[in-house]
This record gives C-alpha cells, structure tokens and sequence, in this order.
C-alpha cells in the first residue's frame, strides 16, 4: 500500500482524502444554490417548481449552517472573529488537559490493564515462547549485545566513587557487635557449632600429623643437648597424644574440652550483645580495620575488574553468559508450563506489580499529554485534529444537506395542507 508522507511525517493520503470531501460538500452546495436559483426563476411558468425550490432552500440553509459549525472548530469562518468560533486553537491547552485526564481516568486504569493482561496471559505466552530453544537463545543474545552498551553508558570513576562510598557507609552503619553476635546465636543454634569444632580439631590433628618433621627441626634448635632421637622420639609422643586427645574429643560429645568450647563461644555471643565496654572495643577494631583498608577503592577495584570481564564475555561470540542465561531461560520456562500454581502465582505477581507501578506512573503519563499538546504549535493542532476527524466532519455537511432538504419538503407539504 503506497503511502506518500510529508516533511512533517502527516500522511498525504489524509490530507487528498480530506481534500475530496471538502469538494464534495462544497460542490453539493454549490449545486443546491443553482437549483434555488433556478427554481426561483421558473417557478411563476412551473408552480410545481415550488416543491423544488422548498427542498434546495432548507438544503443550501442546512449546509451553511453545518459548514459554519465544522469551520468553527478550527478557524473563524470568512478570517472573521465571530465569537465562540476557532473553538480547537483557542482552547488547545485545556483540550490536552482534560484529553490527558481522560486517558488517565478511562484508559490507564488497574482494572483495564490488569484485565487486559489476565485476557493475554502474558506470563504462559512469554513462557510458551522462550521454552522453544531458538527463542531463549535469541533472547539471551539479546541480553549479551545491550549489555556492553548498558556498562559503558557509566563513567567508571562515578561509579567507583559511589559503590565505594555506599558500602563503607553501609558497614559503617553496621553494629558490629550486635550483628556479630546475632550470627553466632544462629550458628550455635541446635549445636551447629559443634560441628565446626569437629573441622576445627580434624583440621589440627592432619597439620599436626603432616608437619612432625617441621615440629622435630623446631624442636631440635630448642634442645640442643638432647640426640636428634631423642628429640624425634619426645615430637612423635606429643603429636601422637595431642592426636589422640582430638579422636577422644572427637567421639564425646560431653568431653571436657567440647564443653569449655561450648561454654567460651556462649560467653562470647552474651559480651557482644549485651556489655556495653566490648561492644565499644568492637566498634572501636572495626573503625581501625576502615581506617587502614582501602574499602572504598578495593570495592571500586573489584568493579572495573568484574566489568571487564562481562564486557569481554559479552563481546566474544562463544559468551558463556550467554549459554548459561538461555540454558536458565529455556529451564525456567519449562517450569513454569509444568507448573499450573507456579504459573498462577507468577501472573498474580506480575499483575500487581503492574497495578502498583501503574499507580505511580499514570499521572505522569496524564501530564506527559498534556505536556505535549501544550509545546504543539496552535496550527499545527488543529491541522491533526481536523485531518483525523475532518472527513467524518465534511460528511456532516452532506447530512445537513440532504436532511435540510428533506425537511424543507416536509414543511413545504404541511404549509399547503394547512392552507
């Protein structure tokens, strides 16, 4: 289909259709004027003309009458300011209003939205869509071409500067003591920590048992009278010992040294809680620990070198960001078709984050209208206006026309039967 645009992107083919009707109701009323003209001449010869000249009086009346109602809404009819006419340009600003609530109120609404949504089942479709293997792939390629766009949109500097002052204001923010004793609590609960123990006390009996020599070198330059033997023999006793009080520990879940562990880390947990000098002394370490370690530029660090390597994988064409995300893609997907409550929950939450979201943004898109109908040119308003609507308008013309004829017959038949 040939569409032919203007500079200013109105379509051509609205303007000539327009254009055609203008003619049309104008050419009408052209020849309705000739016909009264005519009929007025002829009648004294042809009195039957009368009907004749009834029907094209009431007609010419209907159509000026409707051409100057259509004109008026855009300009004043003849250039003259005749009151209450070029209605659309002295009111333009108040039409974007009230066209922008009326969007708001009757279009943007949660109940029409969500309903609209809940007609597609955007959550089925868009899962149905991306469980097909091409589809997930194409929408993880996607992912992997905006994405290098999306990170270098951002000054490194800035965001070094506000990820490191973000997260040491956060572990600034951060009681140490109470969070440090908060997670101990949890830990210990239903003697988890024990278990922790146990790594700890397998993890110095291996040490012990890998490092005899180190131990029996040590040993050695300590105790230079005692012979290497002797030395080797006293190590290998102690180690042997110190491994056989761990397997003991090990295998009593009320030994003596568990039970001091145990006692230790509840101490430990009530200090950081609840006494006031060692949570200063908490407080205190961790401001030592900010103060000497550059938090913020390591954070900074650790951004550019992360985006660095996104960037890097998602410019190569073998992205293993890429295959993992469509993998995920396509697996969730799966999911979701399989299961019905999973599926229902996910559209009950897309829908009212939809809602919520709508109501917070459908104002803004009220005033947007309005916004924009404002910065319109006063010509160019009514120029949209009138090509949209301008046709069905014209066709007003013709009704008034052809209505205004049919009732001056009717009027001209009720004259005679009266007379």
């Amino acid at each position: 289909m040939e569409l032919i645009l203007k500079a200013d992107g109105v379509p051509e083919r609205k303007r000539v259709r327009l254009r055609r009707m203008r003619m049309l109701a104008t050419g009408l009323l052209l020849a309705m004027a000739a016909i009264l003209a005519g009929a007025v001449l002829l009648k004294p010869r042809y009195p039957w003309l009368a009907w004749v000249e009834s029907f094209a009086e009431a007609s010419v009346v209907g159509a000026m009458a409707d051409w100057f109602a259509v004109v008026a809404l855009f300009r004043h009819p003849l250039g003259l300011p005749i009151p209450h006419t070029a209605i659309v340009p002295r009111n333009k600003d108040r039409i974007g209003g009230e066209l922008g609530r009326f969007v708001e109120q009757n279009f943007l609404t949660p109940e029409n939205i969500v309903a609209k949504l809940q007609q597609l089942d955007l959550v089925g479709r868009a899962a149905e869509w991306l469980a097909v293997p091409e589809n997930s792939r194409f929408a993880a390629r996607s992912v992997r071409h905006m994405t290098p766009r999306l990170l270098n949109a951002f000054d490194d500097r800035q965001v070094e500067a506000l990820l490191g002052q973000t997260f040491v204001h956060f572990i600034a923010g951060i009681d140490i003591a109470k969070v440090s004793g908060g997670i101990l609590s949890a830990v210990t609960a239903g003697n988890r920590h024990q278990a922790v123990f146990d790594e700890i006390l397998y993890a110095v009996a291996s040490w012990l048992h890998r490092n005899r020599t180190v131990l029996k070198e040590k040993f050695g330059e300590k105790s230079t009278l005692t012979p290497a033997f002797v030395d080797a023999y006293i190590v290998n006793r102690f180690v042997d010992g110190i491994i056989d009080l761990i397997g003991e520990v090990a295998v009593s879940p009320r030994h003596e040294l568990r039970l001091s562990f145990d006692e230790f880390l509840q101490s430990f947990i009530h200090r950081l809680q609840n006494e006031s000098d060692f949570q200063a002394k908490a407080e205190a370490l961790k401001r030592e620990v900010l103060d000497r370690l550059d938090l913020g530029g390591l954070v900074g660090t650790v951004w550019v070198e992360i985006k660095h390597q996104i960037v890097a994988d998602a410019e190569s064409e073998n992205s293993v960001i890429e295959a993992q995300l469509a993998d995920a893609l396509a697996r969730l997907a799966g999911a979701v078709l399989e299961d019905q409550p999973l599926r229902e929950r996910l559209s009950t939450e897309t829908y009212r984050l939809v809602e919520a979201g709508l109501l917070h943004v459908r104002h803004q898109i009220s005033t947007l209208i309005e916004d924009v109908v404002k910065r319109w040119d006063t010509r160019d308003v009514s120029e949209k206006i009138e090509l949209e609507v301008g046709r069905d308008l014209q066709f007003i013309r013709l009704n008034g026309t052809i209505v205004g004829g049919i009732v001056g017959s009717v009027l001209h038949a009720l004259l005679l039967a009266i007379q």
